[in-house]
């Protein structure tokens, strides 16, 4: 049985001795988490990897801690983000960003600890899948998931962030897990979730995020329509 990968976590600092640092002391907390090092903000902001968490340092050459945070806002990362530093007087700006925390350098283990229960406990408020892929787990927030492709006997999942994941489940049966959960088949081949859904003409779904166009299967489209009814009923606030 594969184990299932708890959190996904970057860890971004120029300075190799705090990296090693922070590093050694998030697998002595949980040794389930993916992890990956960047040297820099700019190799930070060129990868196509999502994260639950990042560290962050303040000040490294090229694009700074805040600057990076700043690309990353505006590429609508939700990343928590927890900045490294040993000065807070850009705390302000952190508001800008959505600081998810502080932690001076070096590194407490105890401060750094309560960063990482603070972000399980949201973790389990909110809803999440979890996908076999090549061995590995992956565990996806639903609220995430923008759409399902049926492929041969399994399934394309696409996230928000244009990852896409290849689940070994047919599509019918995300079909049976997800349909009391905001999800609707519109066709044999596709399963949308009503949060995405931007524009509909006759036949043609637009979805957000992703800008995707789905055809929606001719005898699908009157309980479509009545589905998303109901759905915007249910969900007057935005996602």
């Amino acid at each position: 049985m594969v184990e299932e990968v708890t959190c996904r976590i970057a860890v971004c600092d120029d300075e190799k001795i705090f990296r090693e640092q922070v590093i050694k002391q998030i697998r002595a907390y949980d040794d389930r988490v993916v992890l990956h090092e960047y040297t820099s903000g700019d190799k930070l902001l060129q990868t196509g990897e999502v994260y639950d968490l990042i560290f962050l340092d303040i000040e490294m050459p090229g694009s700074n801690g805040m600057v990076t945070a700043k690309k990353l806002r505006e590429k609508k990362v939700e990343s928590h983000i927890v900045f490294l530093t040993t000065h807070k007087e850009c705390v302000f700006d952190a508001f800008k960003v959505r600081a998810f925390r502080f932690l001076n350098k070096p590194v407490n283990p105890a401060k750094l600890r309560e960063v990482l229960q603070e972000l399980e406990k949201e973790k389990q408020s909110d809803e999440r899948i979890v996908v076999e892929q090549k061995g590995k787990s992956f565990d996806i927030l639903l609220k995430h998931v923008v759409y399902l492709e049926a492929f041969g006997d399994g399934t394309y999942i696409y996230d928000k962030y244009g990852q896409v994941y290849s689940s070994s489940m047919q599509l019918k049966e995300w079909e049976e897990k997800l349909q009391e959960k905001g999800f609707y088949r519109i066709h044999k081949s596709y399963m949308v979730s009503m949060a995405y859904v931007k524009s509909r003409d006759k036949e043609m779904l637009e979805l957000s995020d992703l800008d995707v166009t789905l055809k929606i299967a001719r005898r699908n489209v009157g309980e479509f329509k009545e589905a998303y009814l109901n759905y915007v009923d249910k969900n007057a606030k935005t996602r």
